[in-house]
């Protein structure tokens, strides 16, 4: 009787543990494939040969990186600002203005990120692929947000 409950007090812990594993497997596989769409959709859009594709892709990869470095960044210090609200401190008011500043300058950072590999691109593209690759990522994102929110194109 005894092993019978240990057995099945052991599958009521570990299934809710192995779900929640499952849940973030299947959500890297989906942002895996959409990663993998948007690079489809982008080499056809801007008609890239595999050179330019290469070398486009790892600048735009790099830029990624340090773009999602900030972006860290920027939801740390709104953690903080977050847990700033439930305490009772005399200093709390310099300290959130701190934070709302350091916010800011990590936002302004980000689209300095975003502006510097748009400029870098210059020598791997033309100023028409750039230009498309501009329109390429407002579309796609309003698209994959069309499509997570169920609404219709405009």
């Amino acid at each position: 009787m005894k092993k019978l409950f240990m057995i099945l007090f052991s599958i009521i812990l570990l299934t809710p543990n192995i779900y929640s594993q499952q849940m973030r497997e299947n959500k890297m596989k989906n942002r895996e494939k959409l990663e993998q769409l948007e690079k489809i959709k982008l080499i056809e859009s801007l008609d890239m040969d595999e050179d330019t594709s290469i070398r486009f892709f790892a600048r735009r990869n790099e830029s990624k990186r340090e773009i999602q470095e900030l972006e860290k960044k920027t939801e740390d210090i709104i953690f903080e600002l977050e847990k700033s609200f439930n305490i009772e401190d005399k200093n709390q008011d310099e300290k959130q203005k701190q934070l709302i500043s350091e916010m800011l300058k990590n936002r302004e950072s980000i689209e300095l990120k975003r502006n510097q590999f748009i400029n870098s691109l210059g020598d791997i593209l033309s100023t028409e692929q750039i230009a498309k690759l501009i329109v390429f990522e407002k579309k796609f994102r309003d698209e994959i947000r069309n499509v997570l929110f169920d609404r219709k194109p405009r």
